[in-house]
Parts: structure tokens; C-alpha cells; sequence
């Protein structure tokens, strides 16, 4: 019965897994798609509005036509000027639409002004419900803004829901009958196989091994009895080899030596010889074959070893990690070379320390101006706007610093065999960094003689918008100038600034982690230090190179040339 209960479950259990995932899988791409149908319902009402005339400031006749509209369809539609004032809305009148908050905070709304569309869910601080928006901007300058309760789509999805719950029901009980014919079937065989296995173990020497109509099963009946037998002739043979075996040949890759109770060499590999540095040979005491004093007083604390035990010693510069077994007559010493890991580990802590000391500075800030403010509730107003001030800026930089070592990170753990199957558009990347820029102080431009290229789209904004931000925070000049260019294969990207110029002797360590410029232009901007480490990883998955030159203008001139990674069709 036990058998046969397993079997069931062995066969039942995986498919009725793989139907409870079929039906999560098929549940969730439908639920998906009923939301990318309700948001692409929405922007087509956004497109049908198009043929109302709004205008900047409220109309009594568009305001009840829309107000029409959504008491016979349940949309809500607000139309937004691009200082964030609601101008209309159709749920509400002329006086409460006066008194909405400014929505050039609405992500929807923020992301139709920079993309000419946005969507969002979340829940309506107006209407104190859950609401699906679509924003759309129009040709006017105004954002219209279109929204449905998300209770609606939440009685789709729950019908949809019960549809398949009842459908999955059925399958399980249909497997799950199937599954019981089939265990009735295989489990006899394999119970009178579970016998003569239980025999085998209690070395039994006479056993009868049953017959079946299967050919495939008395065939394997007979295999199994002539392997029996053949062990049963040399297990007393490998009994005593196997122990030796395993313990010496299943580590040949690091040094490994056997010595008898009088450290005499039994069995040694030529690794051992590699690290020990001395000829060994069998039968002969390991201290008189070495004549090395460093190799010496290495192996003296090995020997003294009177139980089995671990450790870690040096020898000629090399970190080992020592295992020692010691059986009756005889000791087993493996040699592992962990050189590389302990200076991997050395290395991990240097990082955790620097990032550790990068954290702290902001930190203190917050934490200090905080407890500040804390303990002065009737502070002057200027000192505490200050203070408030201060402490957004390090919180500020204390999410910079942590998305900048996260994005290495990733960065670190990703492989160089990229495959690209769709270019980037150069011209649309060109016009997002200019677009990213249009406000800052220095005047930012963008040159290409490309079309496309085979760099993924993140990794080349990312390393344009690092080496830009680092212009823009140590330069002094009024322009940075960007250009790109495409020729067999590679892609060569240049940012110039006007200086100050860095100086040769930092020109290398300006790529290392957490290193900053005593000074830039401005203190109020200074980064975390991983801008241009996070730009040297990522040319070193295109195979490429980055390096810094002073140029003409007194200023600083970065190159990174990059491998394109077009996916090969076979």
C-alpha cells in the first residue's frame, strides 16, 4: 500500500504542479491583458476627446459636456495646464475644480509633458478611490487626463478568475484518476523489486528474483542479478583499496600526501612536490627529504598534528589551507592553494570599509540635524529650513550612492557575450540627453555620425550621462561637447569639457571605486565617486577602452571606444 501510495504521488504530484503553474501563468497573462486592453481603451477615448476645443481656463459649455460624458460612462476626464492647474474636471463643479491641488506631480501627468503620454494606478486622493489614469498631451500644450475606478477591471478579472478555477478543477480530478491506474500498475513490480533490494542489503546470498511478463522488466531483473554477483566476487577485494582510494585520488587537483605513523612518504602527487619545492620520494622520512628551512618549519606544525584538524599556514608567499586526517597507522595532509580568495576576501573588506565610510558622512548629516531640529522645536525659521534642506541633500546622495554601488554590482555579476538583436536608435538617444540636459547652466551638445548601433540603449546612456554629470559637476567652462562616431564595428564616443584640466598623475585614478577630485566646482554637487567606475565596467563587456586627455581648450577629453555586439544568425 505504502508503494503504491508513492508511486501515485510521484506521477500525481509533478502534473498537478504543472497545472497549478499552467494556471497561475495563463491567469496572470490573461489579467495582463485585460490591463494593457483597459489602457489602450483609455488612450483611445484620449484620441476621440481630441475633437473637443479646450481651452486654457474654464468653459461652462465644455465642462457639461464632459460631465454628460462621464455620467453615461463612468470616465473621469480632467484637463491640466502645464503649470500643473487642473482647468476642468467632469467629476466635480467649477468651485471644487478651483480648489484641486497642483498635478504636475501626477506621475501620468509629469510623464505626458516629458513623453507625450503616461499611465499610472493608484489610488485618487480626490475621489478616495483606486483609479487607472491616462494622460495624453495635446498639440495645445494641455494634458488630458482620462481615468476609470479600478473596480471595474477588478470584476473582469474576477470572473475571468472563477472561469478558470472550474476549467483547472476538472483537469486535476482527470489526472488525478489517471494518476491511480497508473500507479496500480507500476507499483507491484516495484514492490517485488523493493524485496529483493532489501535482501541485496541484508547480504543475503541466496535470493530469488522474480519473473515478470514484461520483457523489459525480467530483462532488468537479470541485469541486476549478474551485477550482484559480480560485487559479491570483489567487494571483499576493494573493501580495503576503497578507503585509501577516496580519500587520496578523489582531490588530485590540490597537493595530497600519505604518511605512515613515522612520517615516512607512502603516496604523494606531483602538486605536492610543485608547493613543498623538494623531491620526494616513497618510504623516506619527509623531514630528511627537505631541505628548505622556510619549507621546514612549514611542515613542522603539520606533523605534531595528533588529530584530524584544519588549518591555514604560508609558505613563499602563498596562503594554503591545510586538511589533516589521522587514522590508525597513517595521515592524510590535502593542500589547497586559497591565495587568490584570501586576497578576494581582503579586497571585500577594503570595499565594505570604503563604502562604509562613504555612508556615514550623509548619514551623520541626516542624523545630526535631525536630533538639531529634534531638540529645538521653537528654531528660527531660516535655521530650520536649512537644516531640512541639509538633510534632503544627504538623504539625496545617500539614494545616489546606493543605486550607483547597486548598478556596479549588477554590472560585475553580467558576462561580455552580449547578443543584440535590435540597434539603438542614435538620433533618439540624442535627443533624450539633450532633452535630460535643456536646463542645466553649461550648454550641453550631442554630435552623430551614426545612425545605430549594436550597444545596448542603458549601457550607452548610462556611460554618457555619467561622463556628462562629471563635466558638469568639476568643469568650469560653459559647453561640454559630445560626439559619436561608427566605423567597422565599433563605436567611439568622445566627451570634451573646458576644464580645469586633470591633472596626469590622477588621469588613472579617477576610474577607481569611491575615488573623488579635491575639489569641484561645485560642493553641493560632489557624486559618490562611482560615475566613471561604473563607465570602465561597462566598456570592459564590449571589449572596449576609456581613457582621459587634456585638450586644447585647457579642459579634459574622455574617449571610450566600444566593440558593437550584433548577434551573429547562424
Amino acid at each position: 500500500m505504502r508503494s503504491y501510495l508513492k508511486v501515485f504521488f510521484v506521477i500525481y504530484i509533478p502534473i498537478a504542479l504543472i497545472l497549478g503553474l499552467g494556471w497561475h501563468m495563463s491567469t496572470k497573462k490573461l489579467m495582463q491583458a485585460e490591463l494593457v486592453k483597459f489602457e489602450s481603451e483609455m488612450r483611445n477615448k484620449a484620441e476621440i476627446l481630441k475633437g473637443y476645443k479646450f481651452k486654457n481656463t474654464f468653459d461652462e459649455q465644455t465642462h457639461s459636456q464632459l460631465a454628460e460624458l462621464s455620467k453615461n460612462t463612468g470616465i473621469r476626464v480632467t484637463i491640466i495646464r502645464k503649470d500643473g492647474t487642473v482647468v476642468d474636471d467632469s467629476y466635480f463643479g467649477e468651485q471644487q475644480i478651483e480648489k484641486m491641488e497642483n498635478h504636475s506631480r501626477r506621475p501620468e501627468v509629469a510623464d505626458a509633458f516629458i513623453r507625450g503620454e503616461g499611465h499610472s494606478i493608484r489610488r485618487s486622493t480626490t475621489t478616495e478611490k483606486s483609479m487607472s489614469y491616462f494622460a495624453m498631451k495635446y498639440d495645445s500644450g494641455l494634458v488630458l487626463r482620462v481615468s476609470y475606478p479600478m473596480s471595474d477591471l477588478k470584476a473582469i478579472q474576477d470572473n475571468m478568475i472563477k472561469q478558470s478555477v472550474s476549467t483547472y478543477i476538472f483537469l486535476f480530478i482527470v489526472v488525478g484518476l489517471i494518476s491511480l491506474y497508473l500507479a496500480r500498475r507500476i507499483s507491484n513490480p516495484i514492490h517485488q523489486l523493493s524485496l529483493v533490494a532489501d535482501r541485496i542489503e541484508a547480504g543475503e546470498t541466496k535470493i530469488y528474483f522474480p519473473s515478470f511478463s514484461d520483457k523489459t522488466l525480467t530483462k532488468l531483473v537479470s541485469v541486476i542479478y549478474r551485477i550482484y554477483n559480480s560485487m559479491l566476487q570483489k567487494t571483499k577485494q576493494l573493501e580495503h583499496e576503497k578507503q585509501k582510494l577516496n580519500h587520496i585520488f578523489g582531490i588530485l587537483e590540490e597537493g595530497i600526501i600519505l604518511l605512515d605513523s613515522k612520517d615516512s612518504v607512502l603516496h604523494f602527487n606531483e602538486r605536492t612536490v610543485q608547493y613543498l619545492g623538494s623531491n620526494l620520494k616513497e618510504g623516506q622520512n619527509i623531514i630528511k627529504q627537505t631541505n628548505d628551512m622556510e619549507a621546514l618549519s612549514f611542515l613542522t606544525d603539520i606533523l605534531t598534528a595528533t588529530d584530524s584538524k584544519r588549518m591555514q599556514k604560508s609558505l613563499r608567499g602563498r596562503i594554503y589551507e591545510i586538511y589533516i586526517r589521522v587514522f590508525d597507522n597513517e595521515k592524510l595532509i590535502a593542500f589547497f592553494d586559497i591565495t587568490e580568495r584570501a586576497e578576494y576576501e581582503q579586497f571585500k573588506t577594503e570595499l565594505i570599509g570604503n563604502i562604509t565610510h562613504e555612508l556615514k558622512t550623509p548619514l551623520a548629516m541626516i542624523m545630526g540635524y535631525s536630533e538639531t531640529i529634534m531638540n529645538d522645536p521653537d528654531m528660527d525659521r531660516k535655521f530650520h529650513d536649512k537644516f531640512i534642506n541639509i538633510i534632503y541633500n544627504s538623504s539625496n546622495r545617500l539614494n545616489l550612492l546606493i543605486n550607483d554601488i547597486l548598478k556596479l554590482h549588477r554590472l560585475e555579476m553580467l558576462r561580455e557575450d552580449i547578443n543584440i538583436d535590435e540597434p539603438t536608435d542614435i538620433q533618439e538617444l540624442k535627443e533624450e540627453i539633450e532633452s535630460y540636459y535643456e536646463d542645466r547652466p553649461q550648454t550641453i551638445t550631442m554630435e552623430s555620425k551614426a545612425d545605430e548601433a549594436y550597444v545596448l540603449r542603458e549601457h550607452l546612456n548610462s556611460i554618457i550621462t555619467n561622463l556628462v554629470d562629471n563635466a558638469v559637476k568639476y568643469s568650469s567652462g560653459e559647453t561640454i561637447k559630445v560626439s559619436l562616431e561608427q566605423s567597422e564595428g565599433k563605436v567611439t564616443l568622445n566627451v570634451a569639457d573646458e576644464g580645469p584640466a586633470i591633472p596626469v598623475e590622477e588621469q588613472q585614478r579617477i576610474f577607481e571605486r569611491f575615488y573623488t577630485m579635491d575639489k569641484s566646482k561645485n560642493q553641493h554637487s560632489t557624486g559618490t565617486g562611482l560615475g566613471l567606475s561604473i563607465v570602465k565596467h561597462i566598456v570592459s563587456l564590449y571589449n572596449g577602452k576609456v581613457s582621459v586627455q587634456n585638450n586644447k581648450k585647457g579642459g579634459n577629453t574622455f574617449t571610450v571606444v566600444l566593440e558593437e555586439k550584433k548577434k551573429i544568425e547562424i
